[in-house]
C-alpha cells in the first residue's frame, strides 16, 4: 500500500506513536479497550504514545510541549471502545486540546497554537503512514513528514487481519515483488531460507534492515539477508522502500529498502496463538508467541518470545503437481530418464531396459520416472527465537539502548532417490567389459538409473543466528545523535543423505582387476533392475553431503541530524553519519575428494573478509515554503577488496495546491560483489537446462554437431567465483504525484513512474551459454560438447557482462468512511504494472524484453515477471467486531519450450486468489480470529516449464483453501 504522512506547516509537528502507525486500523476512532486504560504518571508524551497504541491511533504532537508536562496516574474510562472521549479525559485541566486531521489520526496541540496557527492542520492527509521517526529511505527527520518515494507500509493491524505468520508469506503478494524470491516453498532448489525480490531483480539487489540497520547475511552464500531469522511476532511494521536508496544505505539498494521495525516500548503482556491447515488436512502450521514489557522511571525493557511449526505438502497431495508427465496439459513429459529398472545405451545404438520377465528389452519413453512420489511441495519447517530490546536515561539528554536476538531455523526436505548418469555425472563411471555384473561384454559408457534403493533423499536446513546493537543517543541542542555498534553472526548448515559418492562408485564399476572384494571394493551391480543393489553396495557407494557456513559482520555507526538553520522559507534540515564495517565469510562443503557427490547440491567453498568504511551526508532545503522542498544525499564507499565509489541523490517535492503534490527523484547505486561472487571455488551441479541441439534440424544450427541426446535434461555445470569482479552499477529516477482530494474526504490516490537501468551485471547463465553455442557457436570455451556433440560440462564462472533496465508505475487508490451506523470501512486498491524488464544477457548479444514472461530460476531464468500484480481489499471495524477482505491478482505470463521439435510458447493464465478473515474482540482482552485463505480453492496456474511441481511456487500457492484461527491475550 501506498504510505501516507499527516502534512503540518508547523516545524516542531511530529508523531509520537511508533507502534500505533497502523495501516489497517489508523482510522479507528473506536477501538479501545471497552475495559478501560491505566496510564502511569509520567509526562504526557509517554501518555500520548499509550493511549494512542492501545487505541489504535495516530497521535501528532508538539514533543517539546508535551514531554515538559507531567501528569499523575489516570485511569480512562473507554466503556463504549471510543478513543475521543478517553482523550478528552486525559487533556482535561491541561493547556492542551485536540483536532482531527484525518480518518485515523489526531493532532494534539497546545490551546495557543490552536488560536494561532489553524492553517497547521489541513483536513486531509496525503500518504497512509505518519512516524515520530526518520522514514525509510533517509536519516533526515522530515517534519512535513513528506517522503520524496513511493513507500508501503505493512503494521501490527495488518499482520492480524491477513493471519500471516512469516515475514516472506507477508510480502509475497505484494505488488512490488516478484521474480525468484525464496521460501520455504521452494523445495527442490531451497535451502530452507526465505529472501525477497523486489521489481523481479535478484534478491541481493534488495537491502533489508531491522531497524534502519544493515544486517548479516545468510550463512549459506551470504548474497541476501535470510527472512526466516526475523520472527514476524517481534515485528511492530514493515516499511518498504520502492526506490534506489544507495546515496543513503550503501550498496544492495538499487530496487529498494525493506526496513523493519521492531516492536519497542510495549508495556504489558500479550499471548498469541495460531493454528492452521489446509483444508485437504495438510500443511498444518502452528505459532505461539509470548510478548512482555515493562517501563521503569528511567528505563524500559520487553522481551519477546515465539515459536513457530510449519507441516509438509507432497507433491503426489495435489493434482496439480503429482506427475511430471504435463503431456495431458500442453507440456512435456518431464520424468527422468534415469529409470529404476535402468536406461542403459549400448555400443550399437540401441537402448535397453531390464524386462519384467527377466532379460531386457527396448526402452521406451513410457519408462521414464516420475519422481513427484516423493517430492515435498511445501518444506516442514521449525523456528525458535528470542528478542529483547530495553533502553536507560543516563540523564543529560542521552539514552543507552540495547537490542539482541536469537533465532533457530530448521528445515526438512525429501527428494526422490538419487538418479545416477554415468555419462555425465562426476567421475569415470563407466562400467567394465569385464565387470562381473555386466552381460553385454562391453564397456558401456551411458547408464541412467534411479537408486530406489537408497530410498529418498533427506534434506536438512539449521540456521543459527545472533545479532546485537547496542550503543547511545541523545540531543546536543536541536541535534539529534545515534552511535551504534553491532555485532551480527549467522552459522548454517545443510545436510542431504542417500546420495552417492562418485569416488566408490567409480572403483565399484571397474574390473576384478581394479574393484577386488579382498581390498574392500564392493562390485555395484546398475545394469540389472530395480532391487538388484544389495546392502552391501548400498553401504559402499551411499554418501552424504554437508555445507557449513558461517558470516560474520561487526560495525560502528555514527549518525546525527538536525536543524542548520532557516532560509526563510523554512527550515534546512541535515544528517550525516560514518559507518566502519567488516564483513567475513567462511562456506565450505565436503566433496568427495574433490567431486560433488552424484544426486547432490554443488556448494563449493569460499573463505574471504572485506573491510568498508562509509560516510555520508543528507539535506532537504525548502525553496518555498510549505510548496517546494529540493533534496539531496550523498555517500561514499571505500571496499577493501574492490575500491571505492560514491553515489548522490537527489529529489524534488512540489505542492502546487493543498490536494496535490508532485515527487521526482533521481540517484545512482551500485551492488558489491558478495564475497561469495569474488571467492568462491569451483564447483559442478547436474543443472535443468535445454539444449537446442537436441532438435532434429541441429545440423542447420552453427554450433551442433549433429543431433544430440534427445532424452537429457540435466547437464554438468561447473560454477565458480571471479576476484576481479567490479561492482553493479545503476540509475534510478522516479516521478509520482499524491492526490488527496478536499471535496472527496477520505480519498487519496498515488502514482509513481519508475525506471531502474543497471549496468556490469553479475552473471552466470548456464542456459545463454548454451543457446549463444548453438544458435551462434559462440563460447566454445565454456560449452564443451564431444564428437557427437552432446555437452559434456559447461563452465559459468561469474562475470560484469550484463544490462538490464526495468520500468513502470505503481498505482494505489484508498478511501475511508467513518459513521456510526456501519462503523469504520475502507477500501484500498494497490498495483505495479512492469511495462518493460530489458536484459541483456552480455554485451552484443540481443536485448530482451521480459515482462510478462516466466522462465524458472533452475534455467537461469529470473522467475515470473507479470506485467501487472494487485491487491484490493476492504476492511470493516465496529465496535468489537473487525474483519477483512482481500483479493490477489497475478497477471498472465508467457513462456517458451520445445514440443515436438518446435519452439512454442504458450500462456500460463492469470490468478486471483481471496482472503478472508473475521475477528470479536472478547471481554478480558481476548482476541479471537478465524480467517480462510485462497476462499475460492484456486490452484496454481500450470506452467510448462517449471521445475517444481507444474507452478512457480516463488509467486503463488499450492494449498488450496487454507483454514486458520487466532487467539489473542493483551493485558
Amino acid at each position: 500500500m501506498a504510505k501516507r504522512a499527516l502534512h503540518l506547516n508547523s516545524r516542531h509537528w511530529v508523531t509520537l506513536s511508533l507502534a500505533t502507525t497502523m495501516l489497517l486500523s489508523n482510522g479507528a476512532l473506536a477501538a479501545c479497550p471497552k475495559s478501560g486504560i491505566q496510564l502511569p504518571a509520567g509526562n504526557l508524551e509517554r501518555a500520548l504514545i499509550a493511549l494512542g497504541r492501545q487505541c489504535k491511533i495516530s497521535v501528532l504532537v508538539q514533543t517539546s510541549s508535551a514531554a515538559s508536562y507531567n501528569l499523575p496516574e489516570k485511569f480512562l474510562d473507554s466503556e463504549n471502545g471510543e478513543f475521543e472521549p478517553a482523550l478528552q479525559q486525559l487533556l482535561q485541566g491541561s493547556p492542551f486540546t485536540y483536532e482531527r486531521v484525518g480518518p485515523g489520526a489526531v493532532a494534539v496541540l497546545t490551546r495557543e497554537a490552536e488560536e494561532e496557527d489553524t492553517e497547521a492542520l489541513p483536513a486531509h492527509t496525503e500518504e497512509i503512514t505518519v512516524t515520530g521517526q526518520s522514514l525509510t529511505g533517509s536519516h533526515l527527520r522530515h517534519l512535513q513528514l513528506d517522503s520524496y518515494a513511493p513507500i508501503d507500509v505493512l503494521a501490527q493491524p495488518e499482520l492480524e487481519i491477513t493471519g500471516a505468520q512469516t515475514i516472506a508469506e507477508l510480502l509475497k503478494f505484494l505488488p512490488a515483488v516478484s521474480g525468484n524470491s525464496t521460501s520455504t516453498s521452494v523445495s527442490n532448489g531451497g535451502n530452507g531460507t526465505a529472501t525477497v525480490t523486489l521489481r523481479g531483480l535478484p534478491a541481493s539487489n534488495t537491502l533489508v534492515l531491522i531497524n534502519g540497520r544493515r544486517i548479516v547475511s545468510n550463512g549459506f552464500g551470504g548474497e541476501a539477508a535470510d527472512l526466516n531469522t526475523i520472527p514476524l511476532s517481534a515485528v511492530d511494521r514493515i516499511e518498504i522502500l520502492k526506490d534506489g536508496a544507495s546515496a543513503v544505505y550503501g550498496s544492495d539498494a538499487i530496487a529498494g529498502v525493506v526496513n523493519i521495525i521492531l516492536r519497542k516500548d510495549f508495556e504489558g503482556l500479550s499471548l498469541n496463538s495460531y493454528y492452521g491447515q489446509a483444508q485437504q488436512g495438510d500443511q498444518q502450521t502452528e505459532s505461539h508467541h509470548l510478548t512482555w514489557g515493562t517501563n521503569g522511571e528511567r528505563g524500559h525493557l520487553m522481551l519477546s518470545l515465539a515459536h513457530y511449526s510449519q507441516g509438509a505438502l507432497m507433491s503426489r497431495d495435489r493434482e496439480l503437481s503429482a506427475s511430471a508427465d504435463n503431456r495431458p496439459r500442453g507440456g512435456t513429459d518431464q520424468r527422468s530418464s534415469a529409470s529404476p529398472d535402468g536406461f542403459i545405451a549400448l555400443g550399437d545404438g540401441q537402448i535397453v531396459t531390464n524386462a519384467e520377465s527377466g532379460g531386457f528389452r527396448d526402452w521406451s519413453q513410457d519408462d521414464r520416472y516420475d519422481y513427484r512420489e516423493y517430492t515435498s511441495a511445501v518444506v516442514p519447517s521449525q523456528r525458535q527465537s528470542g528478542y529483547l530490546e530495553g533502553n536507560l536515561d543516563l540523564g543529560d539528554n542521552t539514552l543507552a539502548f540495547v537490542e539482541a536476538m536469537g533465532i533457530r531455523t530448521a528445515a526438512k526436505s525429501t527428494l526422490a532417490p538419487t538418479p545416477v548418469f554415468t555419462r555425465f555425472d562426476n567421475g569415470d563411471l563407466t562400467i567394465a567389459a569385464d565387470h562381473i555384473y555386466n552381460p553385454f561384454g562391453e564397456d558401456i559408457v551411458d547408464v541412467r538409473k534411479r537408486v530406489l534403493e537408497l530410498g529418498p533423499r533427506i534434506q536438512k536446513n539449521r540456521t543459527d543466528t545472533w545479532r546485537l546493537n547496542a550503543g547511545l543517543k541523545g540531543m546536543w541542542d536541536s541535534w539529534e545523535w545515534e552511535l551504534t555498534a553491532a555485532f551480527h553472526y549467522t552459522h548454517a548448515t545443510e545436510s542431504l543423505s542417500n546420495l552417492i559418492n562418485p569416488h566408490t562408485l567409480s572403483l565399484g564399476l571397474k574390473g576384478p582387476d581394479i574393484c577386488n572384494p579382498e581390498f574392500d571394493c564392493v562390485p555395484t551391480n546398475l545394469l540389472g533392475p530395480s532391487g538388484s543393489i544389495d546392502t552391501a553396495q548400498l553401504d559402499f557407494v551411499r554418501g552424504q553431503s554437508k555445507v557449513e557456513g558461517a558470516t560474520r559482520m561487526s560495525s560502528l555507526t555514527y549518525i546525527t541530524n538536525g536543524t542548520l538553520g532557516s532560509n526563510g522559507a523554512g527550515d534546512v534540515l541535515a544528517a550525516a553519519g560514518v559507518e566502519f564495517r567488516r564483513e567475513t565469510i567462511d562456506f565450505r562443503s565436503n566433496d568427495a575428494m574433490g567431486l560433488s557427490f552424484i544426486g547432490g547440491h554443488a556448494a563449493g567453498s569460499a573463505e574471504g573478509l572485506r573491510m568498508i568504511g562509509e560516510a555520508f551526508a543528507e539535506i532537504s532545503v525548502p525553496l518555498a515554503e510549505d510548496k517546494v522542498w529540493l533534496d539531496g544525499a550523498l555517500r561514499y564507499s571505500d571496499y577493501s577488496d574492490f575500491g571505492n565509489t560514491a553515489n548522490p541523490k537527489l529529489a524534488i517535492r512540489w505542492r502546487p495546491s493543498p490536494s496535490l503534490m508532485i515527487r521526482a527523484s533521481y540517484a545512482t547505486g551500485f551492488k558489491a560483489p558478495t564475497l561469495v561472487d569474488m571467492n568462491q571455488s569451483g564447483y559442478q551441479s547436474q543443472e535443468y537446462l535445454f539444449d537446442p541441439c537436441t532438435r532434429s534440424d541441429a545440423d542447420a544450427l552453427p554450433g551442433c554437431r549433429g543431433q544430440a541426446d534427445i532424452a537429457r535434461i540435466q547437464y554438468l555445470t561447473e560454477f565458480g567465483g571471479n576476484p576481479n569482479l567490479q561492482p553493479e552499477t545503476s540509475d534510478n529516477r522516479s516521478l509520482g504525484l499524491v492526490w488527496t482530494p478536499r471535496r472527496l474526504q477520505g480519498f487519496s490516490a498515488t502514482l509513481d513512474l519508475f525506471d531502474i537501468r543497471q549496468n556490469d551485471v553479475i552473471d552466470t547463465s548456464p542456459q545463454y551459454l548454451i543457446d549463444r553455442n548453438a544458435y551462434a557457436g559462440l563460447f566454445t570455451d565454456r560449452v564443451m560438447r564431444d564428437a557427437s556433440g552432446d555437452i559434456t560440462k559447461i563452465f559459468a564462472t561469474r562475470l560484469n557482462i550484463g544490462a538490464r533496465e526495468v520500468r513502470g508505475f505503481d498505482l494505489a487508490l484508498r478511501y475511508e468512511h467513518n459513521s456510526s451506523e456501519i462503523g469504520q470501512l475502507r477500501w484500498s486498491f494497490n498495483s505495479s504494472h512492469m511495462q518493460h524488464y530489458l536484459n541483456q544477457a552480455a554485451p552484443g548479444s540481443t536485448v530482451e524484453d521480459l515482462a510478462g514472461t516466466f522462465v524458472d530460476a533452475a534455467s537461469g531464468g529470473a522467475g515470473s515477471l507479470p506485467q501487472w500484480k494487485a491487491n484490493t481489499g476492504i476492511y470493516w471495524h465496529k465496535g468489537r467486531w473487525e474483519g477483512g477482505y482481500t483479493i490477489h491478482y497475478v497477471s498472465d505470463l508467457a513462456e517458451s519450450f520445445t514440443l515436438d521439435e518446435k519452439r512454442v510458447t504458450r500462456t500460463i493464465n492469470s490468478w486471483s486468489s481471496h482472503d478472508l478473515q473475521l475477528a470479536y474482540a472478547l471481554p478480558l482482552g481476548l482476541r479471537f480470529a478465524v480467517g480462510i485463505d485462497n476462499l475460492l480453492d484456486r490452484e496454481p496456474p500450470f506452467a510448462a516449464t517449471a521445475f517444481n511441481d507444474n507452478f512457480d511456487g516463488r509467486t503463488y500457492d499450492l494449498s488450496g483453501r487454507y483454514w486458520y484461527t487466532t487467539l489473542a491475550y493483551n493485558l
